[in-house]
């Protein structure tokens, strides 16, 4: 139970339940603050603060209840807190239904976000910054460029003709493409929205141009980087471990170290300009043998790779994930890497 003395309550970003507490109370109209510094050997980087009041207490005392949340008292309001404020989130979907986006549906309910499904005929549309604060757009959504990126898909869904369809689900149909759909999020980051790619939807990067190349390449015999042949690296669904630098908003709550799902990810290399142009690692490979769990051939070639990284794109955030950090809905260890991305910290 939360007491009720105090300036108001303090709850660590680690624990994935805290975002739970944290949506109700933003929807009860309840302010919520972020410690961008944490409190010395307090609390870590990215602790959610709460004023103390009635409202403020009643929802903390039940999702301690419930949820086994845990709360402390702070005497005193923390003079660098930062205010966090409820984001307009729309999900990527597509007709007949993406299995991914499916997942990230149920988890963006589990953990009370409230989300809009996006199609692609209102992306390519445009306007998007009217309607929405962030986009998420999971694996398979953003097709590859040329030579970089990668289309997992297993197989081409045929699209049907709208005639073939009930008039309500017409919406749904479409797909991202670079000539129609590309420039609409393109404007939509510049005019000061965040995106979040996850998988092979990071793909969105090379259509923007950013300073970031495939990591996953060899030599040609005329010098030119080609894919690493599956004679020499594969890596199916395994658990591998990343650094992590939870000093960054995107990152908070998480550990220095963290294991996530890796199923042949996307991974990159960041041009040596890439950080004077707004590009930042969020997460990466300081080592040749990541490991954890499955097998992983070739691993070593993941060394300095970078799986996940930020970029600032006009008035705006790209998140770039290639891990599959929100799997099923059953990689907790690595939720709050999208959770992070669906609140505005001002």
């Amino acid at each position: 139970m939360a007491a009720t003395s105090g300036a108001g309550f303090l709850m660590s970003s680690q624990q994935n339940n805290a975002f739970i507490a944290v949506n109700d109370l933003l929807k009860a109209g309840v302010e919520v603050y972020r410690l961008p510094k944490g409190i010395t050997g307090t609390v870590e980087t990215g602790t959610f603060f709460v004023p103390a009041g009635n409202q403020a207490k009643a929802i903390l005392d039940k999702s301690a209840a419930d949820l086994g949340l845990k709360v402390a008292v702070i005497n005193q309001k923390p003079a660098d807190a930062i205010k966090v404020n409820a984001m307009r989130i729309g999900l990527w979907d597509t007709y007949g239904g993406s299995i991914p986006s499916g997942w990230t549906r149920w988890l963006m309910e589990q953990y009370h976000f409230p989300y809009q499904q996006v199609y692609p005929q209102e992306i390519d549309a445009g306007n998007l910054k009217d309607k929405y604060d962030v986009l998420i757009f999971v694996t398979r959504a953003i097709p590859p460029v040329g030579g970089e990126g990668r289309d997992r898909s297993l197989y081409a869904a045929r699209t049907p003709k709208a005639e073939e369809i009930p008039a309500e689900f017409r919406k749904m149909l479409g797909s991202i493409t670079p000539e129609k759909s590309i420039p609409q999020i393109k404007a939509f980051l510049e005019a000061g929205g965040s995106v979040v790619t996850l998988g092979t939807s990071t793909n969105l990067a090379y259509h923007l141009g950013l300073p970031v190349h495939n990591h996953l390449v060899e030599k040609n015999s005329s010098g030119a980087d080609r894919p690493l042949p599956g004679t020499k690296y594969y890596i199916p669904g395994s658990v591998l471990r990343v650094q992590v630098d939870p000093e960054q908003p995107a990152d908070w709550g998480m550990p220095a170290e963290a294991d996530i799902d890796f199923d042949n990810s996307p991974v990159f290399k960041l041009d040596a300009d890439a950080a004077q142009k707004g590009v930042k690692p969020l997460i990466w490979f300081p080592n040749d043998k990541p490991l954890r769990s499955g097998w992983a051939f070739g691993q070593s070639y993941l060394k300095d790779g970078v799986a996940g990284f930020s970029a600032k794109v006009g008035a705006g955030n790209l998140y770039a994930f290639g891990p599959e950090i929100t799997f099923r809905g059953q990689s907790h260890g690595t939720f709050k890497l999208l959770f992070n991305q669906l609140y505005s910290v001002k």
